[in-house]
């Protein structure tokens, strides 16, 4: 299968989830929460914020729900930029 030149390839993909999962610890390490606490929180399995912190695929609903229990938005564990660039 060809790939256009201008779409984002797999590492690309890769590394922005990578880059979401050290934003998902540091949010969570900052809110002083172990997995455990936060999974209770937001209803999230331990075992797929773990995936999630180590730059796993995870669906959008449980982005949401990570980023709903630690006071943020999805689009913060997103974007790469510092909170006060946005």
């Amino acid at each position: 299968m060809n790939q256009r030149t201008d779409e984002p390839s797999d590492h690309d993909f890769e590394q922005h989830l990578a880059a979401m999962g050290k934003r998902l610890r540091a949010a969570r390490r900052s809110a002083d929460l172990t997995q455990v606490e936060l999974a209770a929180l937001s209803g999230v399995d331990r075992g797929n914020i773990s995936r999630a912190e180590h730059g796993g695929n995870i669906s959008v609903l449980t982005l949401w729900h990570l980023a709903s229990a630690l006071g943020l938005r999805a689009a913060d564990l997103l974007d790469d930029r510092p909170l006060g660039d946005r």
